[in-house]
């Protein structure tokens, strides 16, 4: 342990030391300063003669009580303060009388420069004399056991074709969490981690290759373990079953990586962050040599230093030849802190990767572009061909105005097989088939205190003619006995609307909705061929998970904009082909184009034909009659606003229409019908939806640079 402190004695002494001592002989002392013990003694000696004289002695001395060279540098300006208090007493006595021979010498002089050397034997005395009591500077030479690095340094050579042979020389201190120690971090070795992937000028993600090629640590070759993260790899130096003990260790890597050269139209560019925005550990000493091929010209550099993003520029460069520059930091890096470096030379010598090679690389750092590119591609391909074997209907006749529905068709039939969907209103339309047809009465009162609303009770007839419960199930599509005494407003569930509503709408499936399922003898009118949307879907939500992992792991702001486009464009393709899926066969295309032509009939025809055509009582019947399929073709305004006119005479004369029963009041001179058809069609078929929906189970309440901004870097701590 003795021979060890002995020879960190001397190297401070050889190579610390003797800087001091020279500068202490050559330099002259007529420095602006902002320390002085006296105004004659400061024509003498300035602050570097101080700084130096200090530095001279207490480096060893703090050598013997286990504190390095960079710590004590680092630590050395806080505690600068309270040393020269402390020198300026022990000075007033051999300075005053030093002035007193010497205040009327000046600069320039023979004599001056004996004088001068009086001065600083003195300072030399007195810094001895305050080491005889180091208690007075307590904590100066206090040794820090935190784990910290002593010396970070990158040698990094570039190759011609832009890759980059790099060496890392890590000198760690391990203090095993002895004595003030701040942490305990290194147990096993030391951790690098390295960082693949970068964000470049324009947006889009860079990433670099790493290979590594060999770690030591002592000169001695080092077991280690590497591990994939998502934006780059770690390597655990060290053995999971040896600690190691206290003491200094310089771990060496050396890797290869690329991509890591920024090929402008006027320069090539190497910006590189030296040890990394990301250490545990602070970092006495950082410093970067940078050696292009030969030929090259450095002609712009910088450094920066500080956490990430910073643009401090505590640090040097210092121009060696033209292709090879050396950067160093000036101060102490805490933790989270690095440096950072940037140099630039003239195009012609590195050969930049040709186009091919660049968009290959910008593909696979940007997978998601292509990825989702082809999704989209693919899944426009699959549905276009499913539709050209599935989804073209037949060739749409020439329409023109029908007089009647197709034959053997109920309003419920009609309205599900042109939307090719099954809808609230289809319920609504049969019930007021039925009531046309004397089936069922429907009564209309508005209920409420403050506000009103419609309330529908659905009455049996006093005589109920026509056939069997068996044959008006396959006229209504469902059984109007359960109907019967049943009330409907609009926000109060009732189940039995909810069963009826399932019934219909799964009886006009069963007759006109061509699946494999479909049983013979069914009259299947088209089919959805939603089959093919389940891959799309899948695919969809296979992009958006894709999409998540890389946002959150590589969040791009232009690649983001352009994801969020193509995932847009995924979903419309989607929704554009599953809506010209469906498909009418060829007998659903004609009778498609007959329910076109009869729609047309009952939106189109002017009340003077009906007039002309038929009595007035003729009239009322035909209204009547045709009113719930328009209703459930969703043209009932334009059918009821055509008899206006005569059911409002009609109305004056005592009528009552056959399918509506409303309260006292309801019918008078300012009765509309088509306010009142609008109203039987939209309030019925809203409230009948209202009705069929069970509440929900659910809660409610549940220089243009910046330090990191460069290649390389990562950060790394103990293990």
């Amino acid at each position: 342990m003795f021979g060890k402190k002995l020879l960190t004695i001397l190297y401070v002494l050889l190579f610390r030391g003797l800087p001091f001592i020279f500068l202490l002989i050559l330099t002259p002392g007529a420095y602006s300063q902002s320390f002085q013990v006296s105004e004659t003694s400061a024509k003498f000696v300035n602050d570097r003669d101080y700084d130096s004289l200090l530095k001279v002695q207490y480096l060893p001395y703090a050598a013997t009580k286990n504190i390095y060279t960079g710590d004590f540098n680092a630590r050395f300006p806080e505690y600068k303060p309270r040393v020269l208090e402390l020198m300026q007493s022990i000075l007033q006595n051999p300075f005053g009388q030093l002035d007193q021979k010497y205040a009327t010498l000046e600069p320039g002089s023979t004599a001056y420069e004996k004088v001068r050397k009086l001065y600083l034997a003195e300072i030399s005395k007195a810094v001895g004399i305050s080491l005889q009591n180091p208690a007075a500077l307590y904590p100066l030479f206090e040794p820090d056991y935190s784990d910290r690095i002593l010396q970070f340094h990158t040698d990094i050579a570039v190759q011609r074709n832009g890759d980059l042979n790099v060496t890392e020389y890590i000198t760690v201190y391990n203090g095993n969490g002895h004595g003030n120690s701040a942490n305990n971090d290194i147990q096993r070795g030391i951790v690098r981690d390295f960082p693949t992937v970068y964000t470049d000028k324009d947006g889009y993600k860079v990433k670099t290759g790493f290979s590594l090629k060999q770690v030591s640590r002592n000169d001695m070759a080092e077991p280690y373990i590497t591990e994939m993260l998502v934006n780059g790899e770690r390597i655990m130096i060290g053995k999971s079953d040896v600690f190691i003990d206290t003491g200094v260790y310089t771990y060496k890597l050396e890797y290869i990586t690329n991509q890591q050269v920024r090929f402008d139209t006027a320069k090539d560019e190497l910006y590189w962050n030296v040890n990394g925005n990301g250490w545990v550990f602070t970092a006495d000493s950082i410093s970067c040599s940078i050696r292009f091929p030969e030929g090259a010209n450095i002609f712009e550099y910088d450094c920066y230093t500080g956490v990430q993003g910073s643009t401090e520029k505590d640090c040097r460069s210092r121009k060696a030849s033209g292709n090879e520059i050396f950067f160093s930091s000036t101060r102490r890096m805490n933790a989270y802190e690095g440096l950072t470096v940037a140099a630039a030379i003239e195009k012609g010598v590195l050969i930049a990767p040709g186009k091919a090679a660049s968009t290959w690389l910008f593909l696979k750092a940007n997978y998601i572009l292509p990825f989702l590119s082809a999704l989209l591609l693919f899944l426009f391909g699959f549905y276009f061909s499913a539709w050209r074997k599935k989804g073209r209907d037949p060739k749409q006749g020439t329409i023109f105005p029908q007089f009647e529905p197709p034959a053997g068709l109920t309003p419920a039939d009609t309205g599900y097989i042109l939307d090719q969907k099954y809808r609230s209103r289809l319920f609504a339309a049969s019930l007021v088939d039925a009531a046309v047809n004397k089936d069922l009465e429907i009564s209309v009162d508005r209920v409420g205190t403050i506000f009103k609303t419609n309330e529908y009770t659905f009455l049996k007839p006093d005589k109920v003619e026509g056939v069997g419960t068996a044959e008006k199930i396959s006229q209504y599509g469902f059984s109007l006995h359960e109907i019967y005494g049943e009330k409907a407003k609009s926000g109060t569930y009732n189940p039995v609307f909810k069963n009826l509503n399932t019934t219909l709408e799964k009886n006009l499936k069963d007759k006109f909705l061509l699946t494999k399922k479909t049983k013979p003898g069914a009259r299947g009118m088209f089919a959805l061929n939603s089959g093919f949307g389940y891959l799309g879907m899948v695919l969809f939500f296979l992009g958006l998970i894709v999409s998540f992992f890389f946002t959150v792991n590589f969040f791009s702001k232009q690649v983001f904009i352009i994801t969020v486009f193509l995932m847009l464009a995924i979903l419309l393709v989607n929704i554009i082909f599953m809506r010209i899926m469906k498909a009418y066969t060829k007998e659903g295309r004609a009778i498609t184009d007959h329910i076109l032509g009869f729609k047309m009939y009952l939106e189109q025809a002017e009340q003077r034909m009906y007039n002309m055509l038929t009595p007035p009582e003729k009239n009322l019947e035909l209204f009547e009659k045709y009113l719930p399929y328009a209703i459930a073709l969703g043209v009932e305004n334009e059918w009821a606003e055509k008899f206006d006119s005569i059911i409002q005479q009609a109305i004056a004369e005592g009528y009552q229409p056959a399918y509506f029963r409303g309260s006292a009041g309801s019918f008078s001179n300012n009765f509309n019908v088509a306010a009142m058809s609008a109203g039987i069609s939209s309030g019925l078929s809203s409230t009948i939806s209202s009705a069929s929906t069970p509440p929900s189970s659910s809660s409610g309440s549940s220089g243009g640079g910046s330090s990191g901004g460069g290649g390389g870097g990562g950060g790394g701590g103990g293990w």
